[in-house]
């Protein structure tokens, strides 16, 4: 069957015209089992030097990475359905008994490192080496939810996975997988040859260099060209090799406890829509936006990377591979904008119109046949509609309904004090107080991290910070009169007791 090749070039060359050759970039490339098709490359590796991108210009992958661990997890023999208790010792008793499978699929329910690092104001800058975050991990007090009731997206799965092989993961992926050309630096400070720097654009400023300043793991810290990772992605859709029975293990969806697929395999998600099966997964540092998105049955794929903070990977693969692939890309959905809180728990969404934030993580909207606004991404469903009390629908396969939040309501009190509890096996303290830019709530981080305040409705509030590119945002959930609870998409666990 020809394919539109020329079209899904043309389709490209549209989505990366605002990247300007003075400025970071990137690359698309579109490929099948012979080689490249198509090829846009735009922008600057790196500003410092004046280096053009290629497509043989390493770029961090980030979660794209992933996929490639589990690739080596299966290899290794790891036991999927065992405890990650049997193979990671000193465990809370929560995360030490969900399976292995559920910890990489994403249905575990373990609270992510990083975001539970922003909940208490340390910033993704800090240093912390691999042992330090494998002790914080161990500190996690509890899952976000029972394993196998919801789906939400964790790393915290992949670095305890990948403590528990036999052999650094970095050996293990050159035994099994050499000659692949993928790179994997133990932290920023190692070399990567010709690797791209990453980029962020302050209004202020001009364009500034992303910091990461924990240590990478097997969820995101693989570096790779666009040409290497076509390679990796030709040989793994057509099972070659030492790569062969790999793809359908690694597509295998997910389930939850009632028996509903989820689309999130092993590292791999699948798009939810008719026509030809499209998986890939996205990947996202500080500087750092990129997509691989493959139709297996076809043999051709999309690689997208970049090097500009801003860049949409995952809207320029599926626009392209749609091309290619004839599928038709639903509509996009509104929903009446506004901040909108669940009564009786802490789930909350600000809606912009075309676009909501779900928790703190933005998803653009499309429209479903029933007319309902859906989210593409299997590892963060949902499907919301409006109606007079609100929004209704599902969130991550959970019923809710959200209501809209009066725009001058004021803060529940009953969140001001002091509040004192356990993170990572210490003892920390917050204050919610009145300060001279309103109610704000002080972090245990680094000195100064506070985090401005809006109301939730009763006992609850909204906190935001900005740290660099970032908008932290998660919510302060007064789940029993003296106990407050910190609330994100990927961090749930964290209770604190009133003190005063």
């Amino acid at each position: 069957m020809a394919l539109p090749w020329q079209a899904a070039a043309t389709r490209a060359a549209e989505m990366v015209a605002g990247w300007e050759e003075h400025e970071p970039g990137g690359v698309v490339l579109g490929f099948d089992s012979i080689g490249p098709r198509f090829l846009e490359a735009r922008g600057l590796a790196s500003l410092d030097h004046g280096l053009p991108f290629t497509p043989a210009t390493p770029v961090r992958l980030a979660s794209i990475t992933k996929h490639i661990f589990c690739a080596v997890a299966l290899k290794e023999g790891m036991p999927m359905h065992a405890p990650l208790g049997t193979m990671v010792p000193g465990l809370a008793p929560g995360l030490a008994a969900v399976p292995l499978r559920r910890a990489l699929d994403m249905t575990g329910g373990l609270p992510d490192l990083a975001d539970s690092f922003g909940l208490l104001g340390i910033p993704a800058t800090a240093d912390f080496s691999r042992t330090a975050l494998l002790a914080l991990a161990r500190g996690l007090p509890d899952v976000n939810f029972t394993p196998g009731e919801s789906i939400a997206y964790s790393n915290t799965g992949y670095r305890l996975a990948e403590s528990a092989l036999q052999a650094p993961f970095g050996s293990l992926l050159a035994r099994h997988f050499p000659n692949h050309d993928l790179f994997y630096p133990e932290d920023s400070s190692d070399a990567v040859p010709g690797l791209a720097g990453g980029y962020w654009h302050d209004p202020g400023q001009g364009w500034r260099r992303g910091r990461y300043g924990l240590n990478f793991s097997a969820s995101g810290g693989l570096a790779a060209s666009a040409e290497a990772l076509m390679r990796w992605s030709q040989h793994l859709m057509e099972e070659k090799g030492s790569l062969e029975g790999l793809w359908p293990r690694l597509t295998e969806s997910g389930r939850l406890s009632d028996g509903r697929e989820t689309g999130y395999g092993l590292g791999l998600s699948r798009v939810a829509l008719p026509g030809p099966a499209l998986w890939g997964h996205g990947g996202s540092l500080p500087g750092y936006k990129n997509h691989l998105l493959l139709a297996p049955d076809l043999r051709i794929g999309v690689v997208v990377l970049s090097n500009r903070d801003e860049a949409s990977a995952y809207r320029i693969a599926l626009s392209v591979l749609a091309t290619l692939t004839g599928t038709a890309l639903p509509c996009a959905a509104s929903l009446p904008p506004g901040l909108y809180a669940e009564e009786e728990g802490p789930f909350w969404v600000d809606c912009s119109g075309d676009a909501i934030l779900l928790m703190g993580a933005q998803e653009p909207l499309w429209q479903h046949e029933s007319g309902d606004a859906i989210g593409l991404q299997s590892h963060q469903p949902f499907q919301l509609k409006a109606t007079p009390e609100g929004l209704s629908g599902m969130l991550g396969h959970r019923t809710c309904l959200l209501r809209k939040v009066d725009p001058t309501a004021r803060l529940d009190r009953g969140l001001l004090g002091r509040w004192a509890g356990t993170a990572f096996g210490s003892e920390v303290a917050l204050e919610v107080r009145e300060g001279m830019n309103g109610t704000e709530l002080v972090l245990p981080g680094l000195p100064g991290s506070v985090a401005a305040l809006r109301p939730l409705g009763p006992g609850k509030a909204l906190a935001e910070r900005v740290a660099g590119p970032s908008r932290i945002r998660f919510a302060l959930w007064l789940s029993r009169p003296d106990e407050l609870l910190l609330v994100s998409q990927r961090s749930r666990v964290f209770r604190f007791n009133r003190t005063g």
